[in-house]
């Protein structure tokens, strides 16, 4: 259940303005009414009541369901809460599918996870990685805060193993990305593709590899790959846009994710520890280079 008061120096307000300026979309905020779900110093109303100053307004998520096929497999959760669940994906899995697909996912095992715990959450991935990207993946548990999620500020790092000696330490990287004529899977970088810039500061370097952080300004498909590709600094082990070979795991890794939690004024850092084979290709660092 969520609670909140109207201030007491506030003037009178109605309870849509009220949970709007919270945050609720206008649409939820009519499911919630339509529902009962919502009270106003402990009496349910289903209209636009006036509230005023100290009132006390309470509501419930409304529970959700999923078609989603659960998959009975190893969860690593970071961080569980009311309103989301922030877990580190291995690499080598996809973070979402959707309908009764069988393939291995992320989301699938969350959907695991509710229903063992009996949790009435629909899967609501706030941010995703591709397949061999491993880190933290955020889901919110109802579509509201979904939405509120979706809508604000997230701050994403990422550590990834570059090839190369980097000229400069730190930067950003402002390169248009769009998609590749002829391919649905591969961007690139275009004049005319939409807006990309990442920002990364070099950590250490090692035999001809190079350990970097970086943090995104915008959210582009590939982006982190593309933009180091196109920098003559492509990923270790990204074999679609450094040295090809046979697929695999691409040395990228979401390690960090600031949020601001919804409902409150408060900021949240989330981490994911890097990976043991991460760890270990950068420790040996001999002929993968």
């Amino acid at each position: 259940m969520m609670e909140s008061t109207l201030p007491s120096g506030a003037s009178p307000t109605r309870l849509k303005t009220f949970l709007q300026s919270l945050g609720l979309s206008g649409t939820y905020w009519k499911k919630l009414k339509a529902a009962g779900a919502l009270s106003v110093n402990g009496t349910i109303t289903r209209r636009d009541a006036l509230l005023q100053p100290g009132d006390t307004i309470c509501w419930h998520f409304l529970p959700e369901h999923s078609d989603l096929l659960p998959e009975k497999e190893p969860l690593d959760i970071l961080l569980e809460t009311e309103l989301f669940l922030a877990v580190n994906k291995p690499a080598g899995l996809v973070t979402h599918n959707a309908g009764k697909e069988r393939t291995p996912s992320l989301s699938r095992r969350v959907a695991w996870y509710y229903h063992e715990h009996g949790l009435p959450c629909g899967i609501h991935p706030v941010s995703r990685l591709d397949r061999e990207t491993s880190g933290i993946v955020l889901f919110a548990k109802n579509a509201c805060v979904h939405h509120m999620l979706s809508s604000g500020a997230l701050e994403k790092t990422y550590l990834g193993l570059t090839r190369g000696h980097w000229e400069q330490s730190e930067g950003i990287i402002a390169l248009p990305i769009g998609r590749k004529p002829g391919s649905i899977v591969e961007r690139q970088v275009d004049p005319a593709g939409l807006s990309a810039r990442t920002r990364y500061k070099v950590v250490e370097e090692r035999n001809g590899l190079t350990l970097v952080r970086f943090t995104l300004e915008t959210g582009r498909t590939h982006q982190i790959r593309v933009h180091c590709a196109a920098l003559g600094h492509p990923l270790l082990g990204d074999t679609l846009y450094g040295v090809p070979g046979v697929p695999g795991r691409h040395y990228l890794h979401a390690w960090k994710l600031r949020l601001k939690v919804p409902f409150t004024d408060r900021f949240l850092t989330i981490t994911a520890p890097l990976p043991e084979d991460f760890l270990t290709v950068w420790q040996k660092n001999t002929d993968m280079v």
